[in-house]
């Protein structure tokens, strides 16, 4: 009976596209009479596939994604000015089974590791889709202070807006993580995160690049209405000194860390020399600090980050370089619901060798560390799924003196967000 079931099930799969043409030509017929007139089942086998209900395997799955179009204006000094129009699609289930998740999610964009954002460009050439996420989740309904993750998956350790002086928010590290969540009463939680990332897999030797991360952090209720959380994380970037991560740094416009080993490469009739591997280690000490609170009805964000590399950065030469770098401002209101708004304003510095400026935030200035300036935005949402949002940069190099090169960099992105 089990096996000639399971033949069924084939059938009724090879069966089920012309069967369609039959649907348009005899509406009013049922599957279930379709395929006993066929002799495909038994009166009896008819009844038992009628009862088996694929909306038990659709509960279990959430479909979710966004599409974003954008205008991104650049004003740079002394270099020349840059328009563009992008697009940005996500799209991905999540699957739940029993106590596990997997989760998938694919993305356009050009294959880095921190923007899914792809041109209009060639000519209405075709773009690409790329394995933005792919991961499996733990979480026991008897276990729920604790969670497992392993694969490409969202960013592990807590995060705010302020935290992408170290994690740009499109980045999805690949590896493995821990999290845990304890309710000590009503107004007080205590969290730890942790990570084991891999950053690069060398075939040559056995110096693989990871990321050794730990965070420890409270959520606290003082009193109505206001909410605060204070955590503290400690990245320990290993191998990282006279490595790349496998990328070719020749084709990149990430600034910041120091690197060694100049390379040239040419676009057009322009040779550019770019920097090589790195020269520092990177063990990354990073405390956020956020407050939620509501001035009458309006809901308002403090946050902020302190973010310092304590290896001890250094030239070629013993001289010390730049490890330090922050981030603070505001938010008011809240744009999510119909006709609901928000402002926001940040001030940000990082020095050269404060973080990886691989993975940091991609829209500050071009993009990784040694920059400096503010960040403002509104945005405005019609429907709880349509939202406008307009916001600008206004950066200079951090480490800019008398006898370095000016790189003014300001940024204007105009973008239109539907989430479905």
């Amino acid at each position: 009976m089990k096996q000639r079931m399971f033949t069924v099930w084939i059938i009724l799969g090879l069966v089920l596209s012309p069967l369609s043409m039959v649907f348009a030509q005899e509406e009013r017929k049922t599957l279930k009479e379709l395929l006993f007139e066929k002799g495909v089942l038994t009166k009896d086998e008819a009844a038992d596939v009628q009862e088996t209900k694929l909306s038990k395997w659709i509960d279990r799955i959430t479909l979710s994604g966004d599409l974003r179009l954008r205008h991104e204006s650049f004003w740079k000094d002394p270099a020349n000015d840059r328009h563009r129009q992008r697009f940005r699609l996500r799209v991905g289930p999540e699957i739940k089974i029993q106590d596990f998740t997997v989760g998938i999610r694919l993305a356009s964009g050009t294959g880095e590791q921190v923007s899914t954002n792809q041109s209009f460009d060639n000519l209405g050439g075709q773009k690409a889709i790329w394995i933005d996420r792919a991961y499996l989740k733990w979480q026991g309904s008897n276990t729920r202070w604790l969670t497992l993750t392993g694969g490409r998956m969202p960013n592990p350790f807590f995060t705010v807006y302020s935290t992408d002086a170290v994690w740009d928010d499109d980045f999805n590290p690949e590896g493995f993580s821990e999290n845990f969540n304890f309710k000590l009463n009503d107004n007080l939680t205590l969290f730890l995160n942790a990570g084991q990332i891999v950053l690069d897999e060398d075939s040559s030797d056995n110096n693989d690049q990871w990321l050794f991360g730990e965070q420890i952090g409270i959520n606290m209720a003082p009193m109505k209405d206001v909410k605060t959380t204070l955590a503290a994380a400690y990245y320990d970037f290993t191998n990282t000194s006279e490595n790349n991560f496998g990328q070719n740094v020749c084709q990149t416009n990430t600034q910041g860390n120091t690197r060694a080993t100049p390379c040239v490469f040419t676009t057009g009739t322009t040779s550019i020399t770019a920097s090589g591997v790195l020269i520092n280690d990177y063990n990354v000490l990073d405390v956020t600090a956020q407050i939620g609170m509501k001035a009458g009805a309006l809901p308002v964000s403090l946050m902020g980050d302190y973010v310092k590399n304590l290896a001890d950065p250094k030239t070629p030469a013993g001289v010390d370089l730049g490890d330090t770098g922050y981030q603070v401002g505001l938010i008011l209101g809240k744009a999510s619901d119909p006709g609901t708004w928000e402002l926001a304003y940040f001030y940000k510095v990082l020095e050269t060798d404060a973080t990886i400026a691989d993975v940091a935030d991609s829209d500050f200035g071009d993009g990784g560390t040694d920059r400096r300036g503010h960040i403002v935005w509104g945005a405005y949402n019609f429907t709880k799924y349509l939202q406008l949002k307009t916001k600008f940069f206004n950066t200079k190099r951090e480490s800019e003196t008398a006898t370095t090169n000016k790189e003014d960099i300001d940024r204007l992105q105009v973008d239109l967000v539907m989430k479905f």
